[in-house]
């Protein structure tokens, strides 16, 4: 399903994390972890609960800041203090389970929401928003609409909204956790092809699901999280479930 390229292709890591620590009282969530994220690959994210997982997601959206640690970003290091600063210095988008959307509000004015095209600096410029979503939204190859009420909207086209917010602000890094949690069987598949879509289309996914069978079967590096370290970086070749399972206990 994933035409794989491997990270030794690349020679310089698109954003690095070094010696990243997090501790919640004398629990280091984030142990000195190290990680390279190359340019246009899917990095698959596993462990057990407690693992760290969550945590090192934290780091890297804004939501927390490390006791220690440095951010490179592009051979550049940057300081994250916001989820602001994250979307706009490491140009992270982050894709919840809980997809953080407005029900009662369109497709378009979720994409746009916060982040409003202006005019004059005073008024939301509709038709350009709607033109961008419309762009969007086909190159993502689904038959939502612009004007869609997003609670009306099936689980795998939710995913979909929420994933359009990376292509429409142009980030390089799309953080996806548990994103075939809570849509159907059925569904999976399409969301799997979305997310291999995201690498045609120049993006890094970072991919976190207790769906083993998903991350096999798009990741081409699989990063195993143990007690707030990362165990092993895996290259997914000829692995299987089992072999998962093995390194997360």
């Amino acid at each position: 399903m994933n035409d794989r390229v491997l990270p030794t292709v690349y020679r310089q890591p698109l954003l690095s994390v070094h010696g990243l620590v997090k501790a919640f009282g004398n629990v280091r969530a984030v142990d000195g972890v190290n990680l390279d994220i190359y340019p246009q690959e899917i990095v698959g994210i596993i462990g057990d609960n407690g693992a760290g997982k969550s945590t090192f997601l934290g780091l890297l959206g804004g939501f927390h800041q490390p006791d220690a640690g440095r951010f490179i970003y592009r051979g550049e290091e940057v300081t994250i203090t916001s989820p602001r600063t994250s979307r706009n210095r490491l140009r992270i988008e982050m894709v919840y389970q809980n997809l953080e959307l407005a029900p009662d509000l369109t497709t378009v004015e979720n994409l746009f929401v916060g982040q409003e095209m202006m005019v004059l600096g005073l008024f939301a410029d509709r038709r350009r928003m709607w033109r961008r979503a419309e762009e969007v939204l086909h190159k993502l190859r689904t038959k939502i609409s612009p004007r869609d009420i997003v609670g009306e909207l099936s689980g795998g086209e939710k995913q979909t909204v929420a994933i359009g917010r990376a292509l429409l602000f142009e980030r390089d890094v799309v953080i996806m956790d548990e994103p075939t949690a809570a849509i159907s069987v059925q569904k999976v598949e399409e969301i799997l092809a979305l997310i291999t879509n995201l690498k045609s289309f120049g993006k890094t996914v970072l991919l976190v699901s207790h769906r083993l069978e998903d991350v096999l079967a798009v990741s081409d590096r699989i990063v195993v999280f143990y007690h707030g370290k990362i165990r092993k970086v895996l290259q997914n070749e000829a692995l299987g479930f089992n072999d998962l399972i093995q390194e997360m206990f």
